[in-house]
């Protein structure tokens, strides 16, 4: 129990100071390691930008000769001229978004020494686009996520290993929408997904959502179709100011109430009042799956600066929630 991070990291504050010490040491190295891939992406971002600055000119120039006189000849050659640049500029930007997906890819991978010392526990970064497949599997095993035809995006895994493995995967979802005879595509979810092995089984199954968030996953949907049988109820726990904010639904309330502890509801009750959006928690089994919002996720992306700061800011937004994930496991045996 002695090394568990919650005990030496136990709010936001001391993670961004632990956080920062890191990075004062390592950050040569992180530079460094990740200099080549970001002098490509920069090079490539040049050009991009002064081509395409170019092929607006010549488009400009295509444009104002259509109302003049000039030959035939001197139009297609414009013409001609205006796709070739165009077509430049497709290569360039394809360049640059390659790049910039490998240094992201690249930066992540960097930081795992850096958030393993943080954290002190041993962390490891993966990119597949197998994940997917596997996320996928996870998000129905959870019931967390119920509707058809979802566009998982989850490339990018972090597992933590210690008392508890822990898994962390950078997840977005969208979903095609028919709105008569158009289609969009809207955000379900952008956050982590978390699946932890909580090394105990749980006997029974037990789902807590936020306020607001009532329909669409397992605790709700189980209450539907299970309330005849009485399988699934939705279980008062008396947390006080929790019990109008999170809500709780169970095939046991007494086992609800043995792995619910206080430091875990807490810890969901805080992050929530942060920005009060909804999140989803699962028991099954001996696992447990979270599905934790958080905007300052930045699938695919990364920084291209050298700057302490803009590092650190980088770092921090991957490190949270990760932070946060272990923590709310942990809070599982307080």
């Amino acid at each position: 129990m002695s090394n568990r991070s919650k005990f030496t990291l136990s709010n936001e504050a001391e993670l961004k100071a632990k956080l920062n010490s890191v990075l004062k040491t390592s950050l040569p190295n992180f530079i460094a390691s990740t200099n080549s891939r970001r002098a490509k992406v920069l090079s490539n971002r040049k050009s991009a930008l002064i081509t395409l600055a170019l092929a607006l000119g010549v488009l400009f120039i295509l444009f104002q000769a259509v109302d003049s006189n000039i030959g035939a000849w001197s139009f297609n050659t414009l013409l001609v001229t205006s796709i070739i640049w165009i077509v430049v500029v497709i290569i360039f930007f394809r360049q640059w978004m390659k790049n910039d997906h490998l240094l992201a890819r690249e930066i992540n991978m960097a930081l795992v020494p850096t958030f393993t010392n943080v954290l002190d526990r041993l962390v490891m970064y993966t990119h597949d686009s197998a994940h997917r497949v596997k996320t996928a599997e996870l998000l129905k095993e959870s019931a967390l996520l119920t509707s058809e035809g979802l566009d998982i995006e989850a490339d990018d895994t972090y597992t933590i290993y210690g008392e508890n493995e822990v898994s962390v995967r950078e997840l977005f979802v969208t979903k095609l929408v028919s709105n008569g005879k158009s289609t969009s595509r809207v955000e379900v979810f952008k956050g982590v997904f978390v699946v932890a092995d909580l090394g105990k089984g749980h006997e029974a199954e037990t789902y807590i959502s936020t306020d607001g968030d009532r329909s669409g996953f397992a605790h709700r949907t189980f209450w539907s179709d299970l309330v005849e049988s009485g399988e699934v109820k939705e279980t008062v726990l008396e947390w006080n100011e929790f019990e109008k904010e999170l809500h709780v639904a169970t095939t046991n309330p007494t086992k609800a109430r043995e792995i619910l502890t206080p430091d875990f509801m807490q810890d969901v009750y805080e992050w929530w009042k942060e920005h009060e959006l909804n999140m989803r928690i699962a028991f099954k089994g001996s696992k447990l799956y979270l599905l934790l919002p958080e905007e300052t996720i930045k699938i695919g992306t990364s920084t291209t600066s050298i700057d302490s700061k803009k590092i650190e800011s980088y770092a921090h937004s991957l490190l949270r929630p990760i932070w946060r994930s272990v923590k709310l496991v942990e809070d599982v045996y307080s």
